[in-house]
């Protein structure tokens, strides 16, 4: 060690090459495992290869050749001048594209967050934790944190709800749920995974392109499939219903199905589901924009809503379909006149049910 250490003294532009060159092996060979080392770590290295660099000039300043001299406090002189010159550019470039980590904990496993803060919304891109400074460089979870720019492991801004989206090895979708979102008294990020959560299982590798959704209850396993395509953006889908953990399956559903192609699914139970088409609720009796089963998928009737409204056609779905305090809940919006009758605004409405069919405002 000790003749190591004489030896980097006496060379140490030399070495500092050495060096990187060994650290950039060493990503490289970390890449070829999806793993790579954590942000903070990868700039204290460019911190101190830039410092060993400075060192390495200087020492060939001082015991070189007059024109190595020269030529080195030229390109010294030059780099330091140009990080004076350019440092504006260089703080916007490394702020713009600078993505903080932290260490963090979803559904009880360790992630570390990258959080990318765009000019209207932010983003946090989950990726596997290795101890103590290393990284998996696939993305397995990315959550959508709404509008504005911001921290949201930092900052103190309040949203209403995360939409996460989680993947595979292979980066395909395997299900999307939505959080609450608060802050516990030390300023961290708590999820209310109890109250209006959704955890939406969307596909798996080994299911067919027109498997839309599948959800486990024990050994029974339902299936919404798409079974043929339809006129103006619709489909026809049925429930089928395996028994033996997902060995085998049976169409269950006793007449056809016809949703819309964006049509959301939700099963709280084996018996008990619902079918979102398109995400809005029109204000006429012969909606069929929520479907409900309570039968398993079998047979499936009309959502009803004792709501009307005057200056709306129609209202916006903005949560699944959740049961809670003995009933089923369903959040929804309506732009519509505000209580002056001066102007308009985004309602937010609460429905409960007992049935899951008729759906009452909460008092």
């Amino acid at each position: 060690m000790k003749k190591f250490l004489k030896r980097f003294r006496k060379n140490i532009f030399a070495y500092n090459f050495i060096f990187i060159f060994v650290f950039l092996f060493i990503c490289f060979i970390l890449s070829l495992f999806n793993i790579r080392f954590m942000s903070w770590f990868i700039i204290l290295m460019i911190i101190i290869f830039v410092i060993i660099f400075i060192l390495g000039m200087i020492q060939i300043i001082r015991r070189e050749s007059k024109i190595v001299k020269i030529v080195s406090i030229v390109l010294t002189s030059s780099f330091i001048m140009l990080c004076l010159i350019f440092h504006d550019v260089i703080i916007f470039i490394f702020a713009f594209t600078y993505r903080p980590e932290h260490i963090t904990n979803l559904d009880g496993k360790t992630y570390v967050a990258s959080v990318r803060m765009g000019l209207l919304d932010t983003d946090v891109f989950y990726y596997d934790y290795y101890f103590p400074f290393f990284m998996g460089t696939k993305e397995r979870v990315i959550g959508d944190f709404g509008d504005g720019s911001f921290d949201p492991f930092v900052s103190h801004d309040s949203i209403n709800n995360i939409r996460y989206t989680f993947y595979d090895d292979n980066g395909k979708i395997i299900y999307e749920k939505t959080e609450n979102y608060s802050k516990d008294k030390n300023g961290d990020i708590k999820l209310d995974s109890e109250s209006n959560s959704d955890r939406t299982l969307i596909k798996e590798p080994t299911i067919d392109d027109n498997v839309l959704y599948e959800v486990k209850f024990g050994k029974n396993v339902l299936r919404v499939r798409k079974t043929d395509s339809v006129l103006a953006g619709n489909m026809v889908i049925g429930v089928y219903l395996s028994t033996d953990s997902g060995k085998k399956f049976k169409l269950v559903t006793t007449d056809d199905v016809i949703v819309s192609l964006e049509a959301k699914f939700k099963f709280l139970d084996k018996d008990k589901g619902f079918i979102i088409s398109t995400g809005d609720i029109r204000f006429n009796e012969d909606s069929k924009d929520l479907l409900v089963t309570s039968d398993g998928g079998k047979t499936f009737q009309n959502a009803k809503f004792n709501y009307k409204s005057d200056s709306a056609e129609y209202m916006s779905i903005t949560s699944y379909p959740y049961f809670e305090n003995e009933v089923y809940n369903l959040n929804c919006e309506v732009y519509t006149l505000n209580d002056k009758r001066n102007g308009y605004e985004n309602k937010k409405l609460h429905f409960v049910s007992n049935d899951g069919v008729v759906w009452s405002l909460e008092k």
